[in-house]
């Protein structure tokens, strides 16, 4: 009877990332200047969207690399590209999940709360360069007032 009173609590440890960490976590997107539209992005999938930064929005971790790209009107489009970190509480799932150990780590690996993306993610937007005018060619006739094209050699 003690020797059960000692492992439920150790069999109780299964999925310790989990259930300390969860399954997801909000990110919270800022750019400069603020106001821009944000996606984010997982494995050529989109998995949220910011009408404006500042903004947050929660996502399910994963071992894939979470990709945000931010856009506004006369900046240029910004993307970058965060891989997860791997948490400490899988290895404690190892050290000391004598009874669950196998049975955390698999439950963590699959839910993804071994792993965590950074909870601020910043981008600078470039301002977008200013349009090109077409430029005037000096041999060019010009027109006078009567519409008639002028040679280059009379112009003055």
């Amino acid at each position: 009877m003690l020797r059960l009173a000692l492992l439920l609590p150790l069999a109780l440890l299964p999925a310790c990332a989990t259930i300390v960490n969860g399954s997801s976590q909000t990110v919270t997107v800022s750019t400069t200047p603020p106001a821009a539209t944000c996606t984010l992005d997982r494995v050529g999938q989109r998995i949220g969207a910011i009408a404006a930064t500042p903004g947050s929005v929660r996502v399910d971790k994963s071992k894939n690399d979470l990709s945000v790209t931010c856009a506004k009107d006369g900046y240029q489009t910004a993307t970058v590209t965060h891989p997860p970190s791997f948490g400490g509480a899988t290895f404690a799932n190892i050290l000391f999940g004598l009874v669950g150990g196998p049975i955390a780590v698999i439950v963590d690996a699959s839910s993804g709360a071994n792993y965590s993306y950074p909870e601020d993610i910043r981008l600078d937007l470039a301002q977008a360069p200013a349009p090109r005018l077409p430029g005037i060619s000096l041999n060019a006739p010009v027109m006078d007032g009567a519409s008639r094209a002028m040679p280059v050699s009379a112009r003055r």
